[in-house]
């Protein structure tokens, strides 16, 4: 399980994990499961699909045989259909007609065929916990509980998935329970260390004919802030940089450049979209008392280095209307999964990114 926030890189290694095997002749299926909302008419529709269509995959003659034994609206022979996207059209169509009802007890015979496959065949879901959100609390439950029993039955199969809200959140909001999804191993992608950052800078000025100094690669990477967050902070400095000089009609970057386009263009009202999505978040994944207090929360945080946990529990009360120190202790659990805020120093709030914290105090500091 790939764990970060949006634009940190994670679809960009998944796409690479599956460029890599597929190179190496191995099979590997990719899918975006983010409009998902059904977990038989479309996640295991399209998983199957996927799976069958995989290039490369040796199995596929194999699977569709077991499909056709397994599903009656599957056995009409499919095979004759020559190109590609009439027998993935033809097979999803089919599929969505068998679980269109039933499709939890209709699942246990995908089970049986996922049993089967040798391997080594891997499975790349990427924002998998949106997927979750998207579906019935009900169905969303089922969902889980099935998904967890496939991958016991699947020795041959490996699975990756990512997203970036917290799976954490979305499990406990359905009813869910931790085993479901206690058998990931969670990998952090975090951000760049100083030598790799200062690479990227120092390559992209040399890309564009600019003198590189360490003075300004430090210029850039204080905008950033620690964590040097990859690619995207970096890179909405660097065409900001750009953008002004191409607007000058030349010259040459320098720290000061870089402060002003910082000021100027990304904390600036052209840049506000740059991290609207964070906010938007809020009341779009948080209940209306959680989105309320993380809203209030988020934006004292802002006008600090860091905030002590005391006062954060009371702007949560007054926000809230509650003293519950357990509701209050699960929000900030879910604010530091969603890589808002982090809790380095015990007892103490400060936002994950500088760029972030510096974005929030101008346009949200003063809503709370």
């Amino acid at each position: 399980m790939l764990v970060a926030p949006r634009r940190f890189g994670k679809t960009s290694i998944m796409r690479k994990i599956e460029r890599d095997l597929e190179n190496k002749g191995q099979s590997c299926v990719f899918l975006e499961v983010e409009n998902v909302n059904s977990p038989g008419g479309e996640f295991i529709t399209d998983l199957v699909t996927a799976l069958v269509e995989c290039e490369g995959a040796s199995v596929k003659a194999r699977i569709s045989s077991a499909l056709g034994r397994a599903f009656a609206l599957v056995q009409e022979n499919i095979d004759e259909i020559e190109t590609p996207p009439a027998f993935r059209a033809k097979l999803r169509s089919r599929l969505r007609a068998e679980f269109s009802d039933d499709w939890h007890e209709k699942a246990k015979k995908v089970d049986e065929i996922f049993a089967g496959l040798t391997g080594p065949v891997c499975i790349i879901l990427d924002e998998f916990p949106v997927a979750i959100q998207n579906m019935e609390e009900d169905d969303a439950r089922k969902f889980l509980q099935w998904f967890r029993r496939l991958r016991q039955v699947s020795p041959g199969v490996r699975f990756i998935v990512g997203g970036s809200v917290s799976i954490d959140h979305v499990v406990y909001h359905i009813g869910g329970t931790p085993p479901v999804i206690n058998d990931f191993r969670r990998v952090t992608i975090g951000g760049f260390s100083e030598d790799v950052a200062l690479s990227v800078v120092e390559r992209i000025f040399r890309e564009e004919g600019w003198e590189y100094s360490p003075d300004i690669g430090w210029a850039v990477l204080d905008c950033v802030g620690e964590p040097y967050i990859p690619p995207y902070f970096l890179m909405i400095v660097l065409s900001g940089l750009k953008e002004e000089v191409e607007i000058s009609g030349g010259g040459v970057p320098s720290p000061a450049l870089v402060e002003r386009v910082y000021n100027r263009r990304i904390l600036g009202s052209e840049g506000r979209h740059y991290f609207e999505h964070y906010s938007r978040r809020l009341q779009t994944t948080y209940s209306g008392q959680e989105a309320k207090a993380a809203r209030a929360i988020l934006s004292r945080v802002s006008l600090a280095e860091s905030l002590p946990a005391g006062i954060a529990y009371e702007i949560f009360r007054q926000s809230t209307a509650s003293e519950s120190e357990d509701a209050f202790l699960a929000l900030l659990a879910q604010l530091n999964h969603d890589f808002y805020v982090t809790s380095e120093t015990p007892g103490e709030l400060r936002f994950y990114s500088k760029m972030l914290r510096d974005w929030w105090r101008i346009y949200y500091a003063g809503t709370w």
